[in-house]
């Protein structure tokens, strides 16, 4: 059996304002429609991960709300990783690593720049570059999460709000 990562970065936001914090930022009209857009093209395909793990930042917990709303999960299913914030392709692997082998499937809920460098971490393909609530899917030949490493995944998945068909 394969593992699967499912990459999605957060819908849009609204603009930082004065006296709002970056990570407080909420999703725009936009963002809302992109996040629902998403969640519906792997729903459709099904695509849905057994597991979802959020940024604490508002905008990100917002867009896999989304997705498991329409996924048909509770918001309580989702993990929350406060490392996930501000983070690295070292946090991002942490988090992989450190999953359950019984889960097959996990959607992460990040940001720009760090969702689209851990993509091309696991692939070995520098070359994304993910626009708000894109999502890139990559599967693994292994059986246990914590063999995950770079270079080891091979992407079946980049899609992207108004894209006319998934790369």
């Amino acid at each position: 059996m394969s593992k699967q990562v499912i990459l999605v970065r957060h819908g849009n936001a609204k603009s930082a304002t004065y006296g709002i914090p970056d990570f407080d930022r909420t999703l725009d009209a936009l963002g809302i429609s992109e996040a629902q857009e998403m969640a519906f093209r792997l729903k459709n395909r099904h695509l849905i991960p057994e597991l979802l793990v959020s940024s604490p930042a508002i905008r990100a917990i917002s867009t896999a709300r989304i997705f498991a709303g329409i996924w048909n999960k509770e918001p309580e299913e989702i993990l929350i990783k406060d490392y996930m914030y501000e983070s690295s392709t070292s946090a991002l692997l942490r988090v992989v690593n450190g999953l359950e082998d019984d889960v097959d499937t996990v959607a992460l809920f990040g940001h720009n720049p760090e969702i689209s460098a851990f993509a091309g971490y696991l692939t070995s393909d520098d070359t994304y570059s993910m626009a708000t609530c894109a999502v890139v899917i990559i599967d693994f030949d292994v059986e246990q999460w914590n063999l995950l490493s770079k270079g080891l995944g091979t992407m079946l998945l980049f899609d992207y709000p108004g894209a006319k068909g998934a790369q």
